[in-house]
């Protein structure tokens, strides 16, 4: 199975587009207002009017509540939602049942990360993200150490925290993620506006550690 890939953060029309041609699975859009990439609900609805079929829309949360979470789905077409804060498993799996849309729980990696507690509930969910620890939320954009991941999970986990094209062949051969997830490695420099060049080459280095994949 290929490897699947969300691109997030976006805010412009024009990088959505961008993510659309490189051939992204997935655009992400960040509802969470002390972040530098944070869209409005109604923005969002205007930048996914044009977007082909079989692409999906996934909405970045942080501690928001359930109603909250509701009342931006109705404002916004968002397929997906994303947890990314300090949200409990019982909280995801309970969301899911009640928007019945697909949830993903991210998981901030540390010392103190309970992997059986991760494998407990990793088909309870849509997609378990893992991210690396950081001071504050919605994506530290820095890489963890990837031999943590207990084998058991790996082909199942959803990869983020410090891709670049660079690291990709390298994040697929030794971790074997179902998707990577990316914000910051495709940035052209400022926080929401994305670089169609580093969009298509981080999907060209996907393409080519698939390949290696099926060929080893």
């Amino acid at each position: 199975m290929r490897t699947r890939v969300k691109f997030c953060g976006f805010r412009r029309p024009q990088d959505v587009q961008a993510a659309v041609v490189a051939g992204a699975d997935a655009l992400g859009f960040v509802f969470y207002d002390k972040s530098p990439r944070h869209v409005l609900p109604e923005t969002v609805a205007q930048l996914v009017q044009h977007m082909p079929a079989f692409i999906d829309t996934v909405g970045l949360f942080v501690n928001a509540s359930a109603d909250e979470i509701k009342a931006v789905l109705n404002q916004a077409p968002i397929q997906n939602v994303q947890l990314h804060g300090d949200e409990t498993w019982d909280f995801a799996v309970q969301l899911q049942c009640s928007l019945r849309r697909p949830v993903i729980k991210a998981v901030r990696v540390n010392d103190r990360t309970d992997w059986t507690e991760v494998a407990a509930h990793i088909d309870a969910v849509a997609g378990v993200l893992l991210d690396a620890d950081s001071m504050g939320y919605g994506g530290s954009g820095h890489r963890f150490d990837w031999t943590a991941i207990p084998n058991n999970v790996r082909g199942k986990i959803i990869l983020s925290g410090g891709l670049q094209t660079a690291t990709i062949v390298q994040a697929i051969r030794e971790v074997s993620p179902y998707a990577l997830d990316v914000s910051s490695g495709i940035e052209a420099g400022v926080k929401g506006e994305k670089d169609s060049e580093k969009m298509n080459a981080f999907m060209q280095a996907v393409c080519i550690a698939d390949a290696e994949r099926w060929r080893g």
